[in-house]
């Protein structure tokens, strides 16, 4: 059973800021704007922790989709290890130039 959401207004969060830091370091808050939920504060470790778990699950659909590729014959296994390890190929196991922005976005 998940705990009910803690919420503060938008008008709340504005003043009561440190409070809706601290409280997101436990779990999730909700901002509501005219009594609608528009956005959540999360802490860092939360947010990185959804971050790296939808990056682990595009890889797995990655491999799915190749297994699913190779069992219906577009594409032998040779060949889908040769498109896994080709250069340019953002799956491939190298270490990146790139960083993560705060959106979880990836730049150049």
């Amino acid at each position: 059973m998940t705990a009910a959401l803690t919420t503060f207004s938008a008008r709340d969060a504005k003043t009561r800021f440190g409070e809706v830091l601290d409280e997101a370091l436990g779990r999730p808050i909700g901002i509501t704007r005219h009594e609608r939920l528009t956005a959540y504060v999360v802490s860092k470790r939360d947010f990185e922790a959804l971050v790296s778990r939808i990056q682990e699950l595009e890889d797995q659909l990655w491999l799915a989709k190749a297994q699913i590729a190779r069992n219906e014959g577009y594409a032998s296994p040779e060949e889908v290890s040769a498109f896994l390890n080709a250069p340019g190929n953002p799956d491939r196991n190298e270490p990146e130039n790139h960083q993560t922005s705060p959106q979880g976005l990836r730049k150049a």
